[in-house]
């Protein structure tokens, strides 16, 4: 179903991720016995499948939006029939020394500053990585006048459509 389209973006079932994640949601939202409680983190895993979730229910919300008799978070306690432990959805830094110094920083971070605040994040870099997130942070900070120096990548087998990207666009 994922399949890489002429633009180097992906698509599910001929659709943008966004789309797919939004029908899926409906869906999901129609069955009865389905509850969907976002802004809800797993704080614990016990046996027989209980968990502990927390929900923010007014954290996100203004001070002025926010009722006195409406909690700030609910602690949740969940049996679950099955649970799928989906791991890798936070960016984790490598560690190395002096990556506390100013200006080493997160793939996302990069893209973060480049793509939705309009800020580069210097002028020149060296991008290390051990996935493809290097190559897409690599390719954005380019886009936006920086100069990628090189990607060194800790992989000792790289291929796909973003180190192949990189590699057109000149970055070592």
């Amino acid at each position: 179903i994922l399949a890489e389209g002429d633009s180097g973006r992906r698509s599910i079932g001929g659709g943008s991720p966004l789309s797919w994640v939004s029908e899926a949601m409906q869906s999901y939202a129609m069955q009865p016995e389905a509850k969907s409680l976002n802004r809800t983190t797993v704080v614990a895993i016990y046996d027989h499948n209980l968990v502990a979730v927390v929900e923010r229910i007014s954290d996100h919300l203004p001070y002025n939006e926010r009722s006195e008799d409406m909690p700030r978070q609910r602690l949740r306690f969940v049996r679950a029939k099955e649970i799928i432990i989906a791991t890798g959805a936070i960016e984790r830094p490598l560690v190395f020394s002096g990556n506390d110094k100013p200006g080493v920083m997160l793939a996302g971070s990069v893209r973060a500053y480049v793509n939705r605040w309009g800020v580069l994040p210097g002028r020149r870099a060296v991008l290390l990585t051990n996935n493809d997130s290097g190559y897409a942070a690599a390719l954005d900070f380019q886009a936006a006048g920086g100069e990628v120096v090189a990607i060194a990548d800790l992989r000792p087998q790289v291929s796909g459509p973003l180190p192949e990207a990189a590699r057109r666009s000149g970055i070592k």
